[in-house]
């Protein structure tokens, strides 16, 4: 069975900010971070695991279509799993992801894969023990229904993530991102190609992930290295590529 994701935690409310690295800058910052923070259960030994997420949207991608013209409030659903399920009762999680003035507030829900396929598919209402999983599950099928949303696009990347011992800093290298467009479930992607969201190989995508300012050991590091942080949206990016097929130097036109 798949273990849960990160931390126990079904609500995030956080500040992110986003920075376009090189390998070598990868290989110095996490020799860096490694004095401050520690692997998250899924890098052990500094391994890196594979994330996939399957985003919702209507048929005319109207929901990114919207996130990528920049509104003030903008929102997104998906089903993220870490490492591809097998089996019924694998974990995997229905996520509501919210941005308003810059600071994200991220709820999501732990089903078995059994119960994600059957919401999916069928819209069945999975059976929820607790209050707050119910309330969450309240907003996504809201999303759901309001947007007439559907399964849309499929991304899978390699993380590498570090964090504080109180998770309240995380950074994530993520690498290798792929997509697949117009697919209706994680058990298609065998049957399907994948396309690459970056078009340079040696480049990663860094976040950095607090509810407060970032440390000051942190944002002279950042400094030293001339790392400003800018606009990436994984899924902005592939459907950009989608449509009409992306220009390698493009990603700033995306925070998605």
């Amino acid at each position: 069975m798949i273990n849960q994701g990160y931390g126990m935690n079904t609500i995030f409310n956080r500040y992110e900010r986003k920075y376009l690295i090189n390998s070598k800058q990868q290989a110095e910052l996490v020799a860096f971070l490694k004095a401050h923070l520690t692997f998250d259960s899924y890098s052990s030994e500094g391994q890196p695991y594979t994330i996939y997420n399957l985003y919702y949207d209507t048929n005319d991608f109207s929901v990114i279509r919207s996130s990528i013209n920049k509104p003030i409030y903008k929102e997104k659903l998906r089903l993220r799993c870490y490492q591809k399920p097998t089996q019924d009762e694998d974990i995997v999680y229905l996520e509501i992801k919210k941005k308003h003035a810059g600071r994200i507030n991220k709820r999501r829900l732990a089903l078995s894969y059994k119960e994600a396929r059957h919401y999916i598919n069928e819209g069945s209402s999975p059976v929820l023990s607790t209050y707050n999983a119910s309330q969450v599950f309240k907003e996504i099928d809201y999303f759901v229904n309001i947007h007439k949303a559907r399964p849309s696009v499929l991304i899978k990347y390699n993380r590498l993530a570090l964090h504080s011992p109180n998770e309240a800093l995380r950074v994530t290298f993520d690498n290798m991102i792929d997509f697949i467009g117009d697919i209706r479930s994680l058990d298609d992607e065998d049957s399907r190609q994948f396309h690459a969201v970056l078009a340079d190989t040696d480049l990663s995508i860094m976040e950095i992930k607090s509810g407060q300012n970032f440390p000051l050991w942190l944002v002279r590091r950042l400094s030293e290295l001339d790392l400003f942080s800018q606009p990436f949206s994984k899924y902005g990016k592939a459907y950009q590529h989608y449509l009409s097929g992306g220009a390698a130097d493009d990603h700033m036109l995306y925070d998605a």
